[in-house]
């Protein structure tokens, strides 16, 4: 089903994308250890109630695992994930349409569905390499410093954050099918995507927030099975994936 060719294209024509996310990415997860002493003692020594949520603040330094969680997993890895899944998909196929070489890729020996399937798994590959290099460097740095932490719950709510972004990023590989743009693909893309942030901001709504579930909040504060946000991930991936095929399918070169 997948084209190797094809596949092996596709990662080194977006090796700098890689590159980029993933220093930025690398910068932030070895600063979160290396911060800890520093940040635990600021906010230990230094009454800030006035500009941080008390409850917050007493749950930030409760433990090394809230406080790489809640500065990691819930905040920066999220968000870039997020970033991270629109830069890689938003040319991953309208750049073909729009350069011109659609045609010649569809007349490959190769189905329309294997062409949108093999550019899906290389951009979920190489945004899997991103958040999970970080992430691992993040525990190998703590482990260097000597923090002890839940290595493997930890581990878990990056899985949760990357099935999420694995939606994001199937989402915006169907804008560019859509649009032929990379560019413009990408600003839709992320404008929609910000659309369904907007329930986070909301404590009653945030539940039902995708970005909530994609910090793996309730998993790691209320307990939760993993298996809750993946089943909803994967429903939604499932009809983005074939949304996708779809349309590219029905596109005419």
């Amino acid at each position: 089903m997948i084209n190797y060719a094809l596949f092996r294209k596709e990662i080194t024509e977006n090796r700098v994308k890689f590159f980029i996310c993933f220093s930025i990415l690398a910068v932030l997860a070895a600063a979160i250890p290396l911060l800890y002493t520093f940040i635990d003692t600021f906010f230990r020594n230094i009454d800030i109630s006035y500009f941080v949520d008390p409850q917050e603040l007493d749950f930030l330094v409760s433990s090394y695992d809230n406080y790489a969680w809640s500065q990691w997993t819930a905040k920066n890895l999220t968000q870039l994930a997020a970033l991270t899944s629109i830069i890689l998909g938003m040319g991953s196929l309208a750049g073909e349409i729009s350069y011109g070489t659609a045609p010649f890729l569809v007349s490959k020996p190769i189905t329309r569905r294997g062409i949108f399937i093999t550019k899906l798994s290389a951009g979920i590959f190489l945004l899997g390499c991103c958040l999970f290099g970080s992430s691992i460097l993040l525990i190998l740095i703590s482990m260097m410093k000597g923090f002890t932490f839940n290595i493997w719950a930890f581990l878990v709510s990056t899985v949760i954050t990357f099935a999420g972004a694995i939606v994001i990023y199937t989402g915006t590989a169907v804008f560019s099918v859509l649009i032929h743009e990379p560019v413009k693909a990408g600003v839709v893309a992320a404008l929609f995507w910000g659309a369904l942030s907007i329930f986070g901001f909301f404590k009653a709504a945030a539940p039902f927030s995708f970005f909530y579930q994609m910090k793996a909040v309730p998993y790691w504060l209320y307990g939760q099975s993993p298996l809750v946000p993946l089943g909803i991930f994967l429903v939604i991936y499932v009809i983005l994936f074939r949304t996708g095929v779809f349309f590219w399918s029905q596109r005419e070169f």
